[in-house]
């Protein structure tokens, strides 16, 4: 795909690939690990964003900063995107 992705596209990832149970208007700005993300979907996330957006997400992009919000993590992805 490699497009840059919003953060609705990133909340109809997280709901597509079952990563996080999400509600279709989850703000922009809401923090992902009270919503339930664990480490394993961590992990699971990284390689749906790279596989859907051609990100390349390395773990020193991992931290809590750049994946607690769905506008974080599409400015992440967004930044990964060659």
């Amino acid at each position: 795909m490699n497009q840059v992705p919003t953060a609705e596209n990133v909340v109809e990832m997280l709901r597509d690939e079952g990563i996080a149970e999400l509600a279709v208007d989850f703000p922009a700005d809401g923090n992902l690990f009270d919503a339930g993300m664990d480490s394993m979907a961590v992990m699971q996330l990284i390689v749906v964003a790279e596989e859907r957006f051609g990100a390349v997400i390395g773990p020193a992009d991992a931290g809590r900063e750049n994946l607690e919000t769905p506008a974080a993590l599409a400015r992440l992805i967004a930044s990964k995107v060659p």
